[in-house]
């Protein structure tokens, strides 16, 4: 068998103009045309017969072919006798290096534009507000009134819903963090007795979804309380943009249907901005509402990348990428390179997530064995599927066996420590809150409360344990 010359074929690969295969942009790769490209009879042939004698075979699909690595690609054939192969093919195997690159090039350009720009202060951006002060800013916004009228509010349902929900506006009130049916917190609630409710759920950072989160905001409108039929009931979703919005998770098929004209998706990137800056909010004559206003813009438009900074950073960006991926006038071409090296950075994004949770795993095995040394007396706990991944103790509560979960969860990409409501203990939620060793963490503020948390803080991975054992020994 003749060994390779790696240096022989570098160069007959550099001699010859790749072509992308525009037909396949779900599997992206490249290839060259015998008789069509600079190398002769004799070269091609030598570089079918190096890469099926040297490759190393691995399946695609019902394929099972020899490829050859030479840097960073891998060369393959189709398997036909020599005579009758045309075509060489290649890809990319070192997605990550190639995918970190451009992430460095990226962030490269977006520090060169910056530095260039002079520097505004914004006192929201700055303090990071969570998805409850957000909500707070927007229930701020709608109490502002002139000579008892709500101009705010009567703009955004003008908005939302049209002038005949408006036009019903007299004395609203209007709460930030209200509890409701089964003890779910809604974001923001603007009724009046008899005449209207308008249920808002704020989904800024793209939180989780509830079970049920919806309906129960709709039962809770429907209960003696608040004494609402469904048709004064009104919905107002608000996610970071229009990607999102909620699923049958949330609520029902049949129920959203009933609420189809009374529900309406907002969200902050596409809807908000534009609402903020339109004219009946413009011609406002209210000083302290119109800063608030114009800083809430520019907040969004900094987190949501709308500023005129970002429009520079993206034109450059998009220069870049252009010379890249040596983008031509051909919009379907660009449009096949484009998806195809979406796909790449989308199938290395899917590895990468795929490792990330099996050291979860990995983590939370560890964690649960030290639990058992720690505390060899309690309940452990331990759960690692693709839908949640967690480790702590049950502890009891009164004659119930398994209460209270204290324990450490990975949420997204972020970790949760703090203390879970057991099934066995939903209709005991309040009693427990008041009891003296829940209620420092649930009146503390380096806790959060949550729809099935006592308490909750998110946590860095380091000292992660530490925290846990802490909150144990603290509840035990």
């Amino acid at each position: 068998m003749e060994q390779v010359n790696y240096n022989k074929l570098r160069s007959m690969i550099a001699s010859c103009e790749w072509t992308f295969a525009k037909t396949m942009p779900f599997a992206p790769h490249e290839y060259i045309v015998r008789d069509k490209c600079p190398l002769t009879e004799e070269e091609f042939v030598y570089f079918v017969n190096m890469q099926r004698e040297h490759g190393v075979k691995e399946r695609w699909g019902n394929y099972n072919f020899p490829y050859l690595y030479i840097d960073d690609y891998k060369y393959w054939t189709m398997g036909a006798p020599i005579e009758e192969t045309t075509v060489i093919n290649r890809a990319k195997v070192n997605i990550i290096k190639e995918v970190s690159w451009l992430y460095t090039e990226i962030s490269r350009i977006k520090e060169d534009v910056e530095s260039k720009q002079p520097h505004k202060v914004n006192t929201l951006f700055d303090l990071e507000p969570n998805e409850t002060k957000v909500s707070k800013i927007l229930a701020g916004f709608f109490n502002q009134r002139q000579n008892g009228k709500y101009q705010v509010l009567e703009s955004f349902v003008k908005y939302a819903f049209g002038k005949d929900l408006s036009s019903q506006i007299d004395k609203p009130i209007i709460i930030a963090e209200d509890t409701v049916e089964d003890k779910k917190r809604i974001d923001i609630l603007v009724y009046e007795k008899g005449k209207y409710a308008i249920v808002f759920e704020n989904k800024i950072w793209d939180a989780e979804e509830q079970r049920n989160q919806l309906a129960n905001y709709i039962n809770g409108m429907r209960t003696k309380e608040y004494g609402f039929e469904d048709n004064q009931i009104y919905i107002v979703y608000l996610p970071s943009t229009d990607e999102h919005g909620p699923t049958t998770k949330s609520w029902k098929e049949l129920m959203r249907k009933a609420f189809e004209e009374r529900y309406k998706s907002i969200s902050f990137k596409e809807g908000i901005v534009d609402w903020l800056e339109s004219d009946d909010l413009q011609i406002i004559n209210d000083q302290s509402f119109n800063l608030s206003r114009l800083l809430f813009i520019d907040y969004l438009k900094r987190i949501f990348h709308l500023t005129e900074t970002d429009n520079m950073e993206n034109q450059k960006i998009n220069e870049f990428i252009r010379k890249e991926l040596n983008l031509s006038d051909n919009i379907s071409n660009n449009i096949v390179k484009l998806t195809a090296k979406f796909n790449e950075i989308k199938e290395c994004e899917n590895q990468l997530e795929r490792m990330r949770k099996e050291y979860c795993s990995e983590l939370l095995k560890e964690w649960s064995g030290r639990l058992a040394k720690d505390f060899p007396s309690c309940n452990r706990y331990e759960v690692c599927t693709n839908k949640r991944m967690a480790t702590g103790i049950v502890l009891p509560y009164k004659d119930i066996e398994k209460a209270i979960f204290i324990n450490l969860e990975f949420i997204d990409k972020k970790i949760c420590c703090g203390a879970i409501y057991m099934p066995e203990t939903q209709k005991m939620r309040e009693e427990m809150q008041s009891i003296d060793l829940i209620r420092p963490f649930w009146e503390s503020k380096d806790f959060c409360k949550g729809v099935d948390w006592l308490f909750y803080k998110y946590i860095e991975l380091e000292g992660a344990y530490d925290c846990l054992k802490g909150l144990i020994k603290r509840m035990i």
